[in-house]
């Protein structure tokens, strides 16, 4: 069922994608071949990132996906689709992290947006573990830059030793926008070359191990970074 679904989705939803964006892919030199357990990462600047690296990637991805994404309709029709890992925000998910342990372990390509969201504003909500379905300002951050990494990318990438893939997509944030107003939406993605694994000296404890976890994961974003025109670094803006 879910294979059928899945290519339905493929079938319909990516000519339905290219009639409203115009797509452009670059960096396809830069991807790793098949078969090896693979991170890749990406920016999030609105809720087309993830359909767009499903389509214009030569992998099955398996995401990450926050737990209450899976309340709306279509979001919850794509996550099982394409067997998303759901995310309890707001604390370590144990289970989560076996799960997707689990699907680097057997040379599988997980996906995860480092950011941990799309509207910052939302943020103090989510790391509450508060759910924000329904509220307004999660489908597209207007101003497309870049916000501080969370810690669940990184501890991720030192715990399973995989290489990460890092890619940025630039124009997302303008789809909903430009559909509006009839208008297709010109869309690139940029796709950077591997890097890691990442290692964390595990002798660190408490306080010191956290201030590492948070300077890799400031790492893999400025890998993102890199990518992206200056404008849209955002936080990471200084880095370069």
């Amino acid at each position: 069922m879910r294979r059928l679904l899945r290519f339905f989705l493929y079938l319909i939803g990516y000519p339905l994608f290219n009639i409203i964006l115009k797509i452009q892919v670059t960096g396809r030199e830069n991807l790793p071949p098949k078969g090896e357990p693979l991170i890749v990462i990406c920016n999030h600047f609105s809720w087309f990132e993830a359909p767009l690296l499903v389509g214009y990637l030569p992998y099955k991805i398996i995401f990450l996906a926050a737990e209450e994404v899976t309340t709306h309709p279509a979001a919850r029709l794509l996550a099982y689709a394409f067997a998303a890992i759901p995310l309890r925000r707001g604390q370590v998910d144990r289970r989560a992290l076996r799960q997707t342990l689990a699907v680097l372990a057997q040379g599988g390509v997980v996906g995860i947006f480092p950011e941990g969201g799309i509207d910052p504003n939302l943020r103090p909500l989510t790391e509450a573990g508060q759910n924000i379905a329904g509220i307004r300002g999660q489908t597209y951050r207007a101003d497309a830059q870049l916000i501080p990494a969370r810690p669940g990318a990184a501890y991720l990438a030192t715990r399973s030793g995989a290489r990460i893939l890092p890619v940025a997509i630039t124009g997302g944030e303008q789809v909903i926008p430009n559909l509006r107003q009839w208008r297709r939406t010109a869309v690139t993605l940029i796709i950077g070359p591997p890097f890691g694994p990442l290692s964390l000296d595990n002798t660190r404890r408490g306080p010191a191990r956290r201030q590492k976890i948070d300077d890799l994961g400031h790492e893999m974003m400025r890998h993102i970074a890199a990518l992206l025109p200056p404008e849209q670094r955002g936080f990471y803006g200084n880095s370069f």
